[in-house]
C-alpha cells in the first residue's frame, strides 16, 4: 500500500463505481464520469414506443431530434469545452461486465505495481492521467462518448514497459515475452469483432502514446549512446573473423545474431546467451 498508492486507489474507484452502476446496467449514477453526459442524449433518443409509432410522430419533430442527435454525436468534447474536464479521464473507471473489470483489474495490478515502485506515485499518475486523456479521447472521436474502461490506460502501461526495457540502458525491470505476446494478440483478437463492441482505439492510442514516453524516458536515460555503441560493436563484427562471445548451450555467437546478448552464470562461470541462461 506504502509503494503503489495510485495504483490501489484506482483499482478501488473502479470496484466501487462497479458496485454503483451494477457493472454498467444503471449508469445514471455516475453520469459526471462519462467522456460527455449520456443524460442529454438519452432525453432526445427515440423510446421503444416510439419507434413502435414512428408514423405517428410528426416529420418536423424527427428532423429537430435527429439534428439534436447528430449534434451530441458529433460533438463528444461539448462538456469539456465547458470545463467539466475531469471527463478526459474518469472513463477509465466505468466497466460493463464482471469480465470487462476483472481482466483490466489484474492487468492495473501488474503493470501498476511495477511502475509505481519503481517511479513512485506522482510520476506514475502523470503517466496514468496522460495515457488516459489521449486514449479517451481518440476513442470518443471515433465511436462516441458511451465507452470506457481501464484498457486505454493498461496498454499505456504496457507501451512504456516495452519501450524502456528494450532501449534503455539500466530499465531496472523486463517485460517477459509471454506477457507482452498476450497484450499484443490480444489487441489484434479485439479488433475482428469476435469479442463484441471493443474500444480498440483506445487501445492503439494508449499503447502508442505509452510507447512514445517510454521512448523519450529511454533516451533521457542514455538509449541513444547505447544504441552508437551497438552499432560500433556491429561494425566491428563485420571486421573481425573471431567470435567474442559463445553460448555453453546452443553454440550461438554474435555473428548468428548481433543483437543477442551474452551473460556469464554465476555457478558454474560458463557463458550463455540470454534465451539459455540458467535459472
Amino acid at each position: 500500500m506504502h509503494y503503489c498508492t495510485v495504483t490501489f486507489l484506482l483499482m478501488g474507484i473502479s470496484i466501487i463505481v462497479a458496485g454503483l452502476t451494477h457493472l454498467g446496467d444503471n449508469n445514471e449514477k455516475v453520469d459526471a464520469l462519462f467522456f460527455s453526459s449520456q443524460r442529454e442524449l438519452a432525453e432526445v433518443m427515440y423510446t421503444d414506443e416510439e419507434l413502435a409509432n414512428w408514423e405517428a410522430i410528426p416529420q418536423a419533430e424527427i428532423k429537430q431530434r435527429n439534428d439534436q442527435i447528430d449534434d451530441i454525436l458529433a460533438h463528444p468534447t461539448r462538456d469539456i469545452q465547458k470545463g467539466q474536464v475531469w471527463r478526459a479521464v474518469t472513463p477509465m473507471f466505468l466497466h460493463f461486465g464482471i469480465l470487462h473489470i476483472i481482466f483490466n483489474i489484474m492487468c492495473l495490478w501488474d503493470f501498476g505495481r511495477v511502475l509505481e515502485t519503481r517511479f513512485r506515485s506522482l510520476r506514475f499518475l502523470a503517466l496514468v492521467l496522460f495515457t488516459a486523456a489521449l486514449s479517451n479521447t481518440a476513442q470518443a472521436f471515433v465511436s462516441g462518448s458511451n465507452f470506457g474502461g481501464m484498457s486505454g490506460v493498461n496498454y499505456g502501461l504496457f507501451g512504456f514497459l516495452l519501450a524502456r526495457s528494450k532501449l534503455h540502458p539500466d530499465p531496472g525491470f523486463i517485460i517477459n515475452r509471454q506477457t507482452a505476446s498476450m497484450m499484443l494478440i490480444w489487441m489484434v483478437v479485439c479488433f475482428t469483432g469476435l469479442l463484441g463492441n471493443i474500444a480498440n482505439t483506445a487501445h492503439v492510442v494508449g499503447f502508442a502514446s505509452g510507447g512514445l514516453v517510454g521512448i523519450i524516458n529511454a533516451l533521457q536515460g542514455g538509449a541513444w549512446a547505447l544504441l552508437k555503441r551497438k552499432q560500433q560493436f556491429r561494425s566491428a563484427l563485420r571486421k573481425s573473423d573471431h567470435a567474442l562471445h559463445q553460448c555453453s548451450t546452443c553454440h550461438r555467437t554474435e555473428h548468428d545474431d548481433a543483437d543477442l546478448e551474452f551473460y556469464v552464470h554465476p555457478n558454474d562461470g560458463k557463458e550463455y546467451c540470454k534465451d539459455h541462461l540458467p535459472m
